[in-house]
């Protein structure tokens, strides 16, 4: 009986419940490979992005790279134009001094200009009332030189004058 009741469970164990549990163990192996083939899918998702993310990244560093170099050229090129632009003012604020400096002597020359007009004015009513009073008198050698004295101060005042005018 031992050995019959070994047969029948070895019997059993290889008719039926081996072929149950091969089953089983298919069944359950199936799903797994169903669960292991989404999980894989899955996987691969994020590794696809995460290699797209890693390319944007490299280009994302390239590029910030380029624009830093942009940045820093622009950023002389700034710095040159404010060199210039404080030299540009400072060339303007001696031009506006300069031109401040000539407006004040022109101004002055003016003046003094004014000066030497009402100076020869003077000279020329003088030598008219000298003329007037020679001419009543008599021509002689002392009127003569006086008049002359007197031309050559205006000849030297209208020099002066013209001098003033061509500075003016």
């Amino acid at each position: 009986m031992k050995n019959e009741t070994l047969q029948v469970l070895t019997q059993f164990h290889r008719e039926v419940f081996l072929p149950d549990m091969q089953r089983m163990i298919d069944n359950q192996t199936d799903l797994m490979n169903v669960r292991f083939d989404q999980v894989y899918t899955l996987f691969d998702g994020v590794f696809g992005k995460f290699d797209r993310l890693e390319s944007e990244l490299v280009a994302l560093k390239g590029g910030l790279a380029r624009v830093e170099a942009r940045l820093t050229d622009v950023e002389t090129r700034l710095t040159n134009v404010e060199i210039r632009l404080t030299d540009v003012e400072a060339r303007l604020t001696d031009v506006e001094t300069r031109l401040t400096n000539v407006e004040s002597r022109l101004r002055s020359v003016e003046s003094e200009l004014q000066v030497v007009k009402n100076e020869l004015a003077r000279f020329e009513r003088w030598r008219s009332d000298l003329e007037v009073r020679f001419d009543a008198s008599d021509q002689n050698a002392a009127r003569d030189a006086k008049i002359a004295e007197i031309n050559e101060q205006l000849t030297a005042l209208n020099e002066r004058v013209a001098a003033l005018e061509t500075r003016h």
